[in-house]
């Protein structure tokens, strides 16, 4: 779908069809402008980005207010710029002003489904079950439709670590955006990344766990065993270990129990009660 189809002008007789009926099969970002309006004319072209970066999956209706005064006032615009995003006849958020980018994306995109979406919903049907090889053929092929797609280029990373794919992993950690490096799923991948890079590799798991056994004070044996654990993806066996370590001796290689129990919890945001337990148990064990 091209930026003519995806951005187009609205008067008051079309805005009940092209917005609000059209808006139950794909969402409409209504801007409410005026050609005298500084701010709405830096928004206009950020919204182009935007619809173009969105392939299809979100379009925007210009109203200017200047000429349809009844449709700013039916939707109370007090001032200018105004962006309303419609989903499903109703208008589901909006934001007053100008907006950064990534501002306007985070109101955006929990109501979109993108053309990527059917890949990604199969690449992890198949990590579920195992087949990583599979679900990197699938997030590549789609990658190649869709190369500005961060979620895909995320994804894709995260199976090529699965794959023990790493520096094919970070390359396509390099090439996301600016704001896709911000993201919960970015930093867990570079954590994770970072985790591997110090992993003994010469130890099995067994003999870490044997040796711990036969002297718990070993923390060397016990640090080995928590970053084995973060690369399992065992998060919860690697804070405690991590946590043990923090209770024995706070000087351990400068304070690694903790430092690192920190990186677990930043790879742990979307599980919010595992990690406020865990926080609670870090602030007990250091007071």
């Amino acid at each position: 779908m091209n930026e003519e189809i995806c951005i187009f002008d609205v008067d008051a007789a079309a805005f009940e069809t092209r917005v609000v009926d059209q808006s139950h099969r794909i969402p409409v970002l209504v801007d409410f402008w005026a050609s005298w309006c500084a701010p709405c004319q830096m928004l206009t072209p950020l919204l182009a980005k935007i619809a173009d970066e969105y392939q299809g999956a979100l379009l925007i209706a210009k109203v200017n207010t200047d000429a349809e005064k009844e449709l700013a006032a039916r939707y109370q615009v007090r001032s200018l710029p105004t962006v309303v995003l419609f989903k499903n006849g109703q208008i589901v958020d909006h934001f007053m002003g100008t907006q950064p980018e990534s501002a306007i994306k985070r109101m955006i995109d929990p109501h979109i489904r993108r053309k990527s979406e059917s890949e990604l919903e199969r690449a992890a049907t198949l990590l579920e079950a195992g087949n990583n090889h599979k679900a990197a053929s699938i997030l590549t092929s789609a990658l190649a439709k869709y190369p500005t797609d961060d979620r895909l280029k995320l994804k894709l990373a995260e199976v090529r670590l699965e794959n023990k794919e790493r520096e094919r992993a970070t390359q396509l950690l390099s090439e996301v955006s600016l704001e896709a490096k911000n993201s919960d799923t970015y930093k867990i991948l570079q954590s994770r990344i970072e985790f591997e890079d110090r992993d003994d590799a010469s130890l099995k798991l067994d003999e870490l766990t044997a040796q711990i056994s036969r002297d718990p004070n070993d923390l060397a044996s016990r640090h080995k065993l928590a970053i084995r654990y973060v690369i399992s993806g065992d998060l919860e066996k690697a804070m405690d270990e991590l946590l043990e370590i923090v209770k024995r001796d706070r000087s351990f290689q400068d304070d690694a129990g903790r430092k690192d129990l920190l990186k677990v919890f930043a790879m742990l945001s979307a599980r919010g009660a595992l990690l406020n337990r865990y926080r609670g148990l870090l602030a007990r064990a250091l007071n």
